[in-house]
Parts: structure tokens; C-alpha cells; sequence
């Protein structure tokens, strides 16, 4: 057993764990972590010992599953998550029996709407004024006599969140 092998056998949880939170808990993430172990040891053997002896392996397994994940042209995008864009078309997500189905965009500004009752009333209430009711930083602050700085920090991280879950949700 090589150096490398033997590397991975000991910290094979710590190394899932840290791609693990990476990939947010994708479903995937075993099969990233395989694909990754095998370009890994399908290097050449000193790159290998170098990572071991800067003990930067846990870095190399974490960046390169950063990298592989976001990336719309990395060999996990075209394996796996491109596959499912090609195999499931809209057509196929929809029940036949739905034909008077609510619209998509009603669909999301509903979980739009339920996400938001999660927040607390300060943050639930700013967000509603902008996301829905439609309003600028700047009117919000003048309505609620709030600091226009302060608004967009606690409105920004919120509407990224709201977005992330709307692309899981749909796929989009």
C-alpha cells in the first residue's frame, strides 16, 4: 500500500465530512469523492508525496470538489448533474392528471412566501417590502426610518438564501 492509499484509508471520514459541507450534502457527493480519489491517485507519485508532505491533501480533495461542483464544464457536471438536465425535460416533472396546474411562478412566490414566514419579524418584514411588495432600499428606509446599509444587510443574505432554496427546490 502506497503512502497516498494509506493517507486517504486513515482520513477517509475527515476528507468526506469536509466535501460533504462543500457540496452541501448533494446527492452526488460519494460519487464526486470516488471521481476524486481516483484522479488523485492517477497522478503521478510526486505530486502525491508533495501534497503529503505539505499535508495539503485535505485542501487538494476540498478545492477541487469546490471547483468540480460549481463548474458547469468540470467532468462532474457532464457525469452527473448534466445528465439529470438531459434526461428530465419540464413535460416529464408534470402529472398528466394536472392539466389546470397552478403556473410555476405562482408555485415559487408561494414557497417564496412560506420560506420567509421562517425568518423572524424584523428580517420577514424588510423582505416582504422588497421581494414583494416591490420596494427599493431606499423606500423601505424612509418608511420604517431605517439606515439603508442596515436594510441591505439583512435583506441581501436572506434573498441569496431564499434563491438558493428556490434553485434546489426546482432545479433551476
Amino acid at each position: 500500500m502506497n503512502d497516498m492509499n494509506e493517507y486517504l484509508y486513515k482520513n477517509w471520514k475527515t476528507i468526506r465530512n469536509k466535501i460533504r459541507k462543500v457540496t452541501k450534502n448533494h446527492q452526488n457527493t460519494d460519487d464526486l469523492m470516488n471521481d476524486l480519489v481516483v484522479t488523485l491517485l492517477e497522478k503521478p507519485y510526486e505530486y502525491q508525496r508533495d501534497l503529503l508532505e505539505k499535508k495539503k491533501v485535505d485542501h487538494w480533495f476540498t478545492a477541487a470538489a469546490s471547483i468540480q461542483f460549481k463548474s458547469q464544464t468540470s467532468p462532474f457536471f457532464y457525469k452527473y448533474k448534466s445528465f439529470v438536465m438531459r434526461t428530465n425535460t419540464f413535460e416529464e416533472w408534470q402529472h398528466p392528471q394536472q392539466e389546470e396546474d397552478v403556473p410555476m411562478e405562482e408555485k415559487v412566490m408561494q414557497f417564496i412566501r412560506n420560506e420567509i414566514e421562517t425568518y423572524n419579524v424584523y428580517e420577514k418584514t424588510l423582505v416582504i417590502e422588497h421581494l414583494l411588495n416591490d420596494k427599493s432600499y431606499s423606500e423601505i428606509g424612509r418608511e420604517y426610518g431605517i439606515n439603508r446599509r442596515f436594510i441591505s444587510e439583512t435583506i441581501t443574505p436572506v434573498k441569496k438564501e431564499l434563491f438558493e432554496k428556490v434553485k434546489e427546490q426546482w432545479n433551476f
